[in-house]
């Protein structure tokens, strides 16, 4: 009798066809969080970039300052006078530019009130000037502006024109607020005040263009200064020539003091 041969079993495998019909083993993918990433990206590209243009920008051979504009109504500052101070730190770009520095340089100039900065991207610099408004003379050296400084400037043209005032304290603003009162008072008086003085003691002194001196005192100004106009009308106006001083500290009158030839 014939055995059977033993059958042999074979395991079948399952393959996945791939979409083309062939055979692939499925590979497995991590998890990604794609916002994340896209949040990341929107964040850490900018920084970068920044970061690229700052490190770029700190050279100063990059983007340097190529144009240099004063604007200002200058009536007596010399614009060439600022381009030895303003060119030194110019040699840079206007993100490394020292702006405080540059200001302070320009306004040690003594026609220079104020300077301000404006930077123009890329290249460019605005310099506004305030020009100082010298508006007396003090003393024999210097001149006051308008805010009452004493400031070391000299007009030689302007000699003859603007009025003279001095203190020998350090009151210059105040000495332009009297001039003003007494130029408020005088406004109908037919001559001008060339000189306002204040001597050590804070006694005021007048110099009028007719050559006249007239001694005012330490107090009572205004009422002074009225009785001395109404006297100058009555009585001086005809010997204006023969007058050299006329002294307003007394109660109820004024001296005369003449010229050699005068009195």
């Amino acid at each position: 009798m014939r055995k059977k041969k033993a059958q042999v079993t074979r395991k079948r495998t399952t393959k996945k066809r791939n979409r083309r019909g062939g055979t692939s083993s499925l590979a497995i993918l991590p998890d990604i969080n794609w916002r994340l990433v896209i949040f990341l990206s929107l964040i850490i590209i900018p920084l970068l970039m920044v970061i690229f243009a700052l490190n770029w920008i700190k050279q100063p051979e990059n983007l340097m300052i190529k144009a240099v504009e004063v604007q200002g109504n200058l009536k007596y500052l010399d614009r060439s006078s600022l381009q030895p101070i303003i060119e030194p730190f110019v040699k840079t770009n206007l993100y490394l530019l020292d702006t405080k520095h540059l200001e302070e340089e320009i306004e040690f100039n003594p026609w220079v009130y104020s300077a301000s900065l404006t930077s123009v991207w890329p290249d460019k610099l605005v310099v506004k000037i305030r020009e100082q408004d010298p508006i007396a003379f003090w003393g024999d050296e210097g001149m006051v502006n308008e805010f009452g400084e004493v400031i070391e400037v000299d007009l030689p043209s302007q000699k003859g024109k603007l009025p003279k005032l001095y203190s020998p304290f350090d009151k210059g603003r105040e000495m332009v607020e009297g001039y003003i009162k007494i130029r408020e008072w005088m406004k109908d008086f037919p001559v001008d005040i060339v000189e306002f003085t204040e001597d050590g003691r804070g006694s005021w002194q007048l110099k009028l263009a007719n050559g006249m001196l007239v001694k005012i005192g330490r107090k009572e100004h205004k009422r002074r200064l009225r009785r001395f106009m109404v006297g100058y009308r009555n009585q001086l106006i005809g010997q204006v020539e023969a007058i050299h001083t006329v002294d307003l500290r007394y109660t109820n009158g004024f001296a005369v003091k003449w010229n050699k030839k005068g009195a």
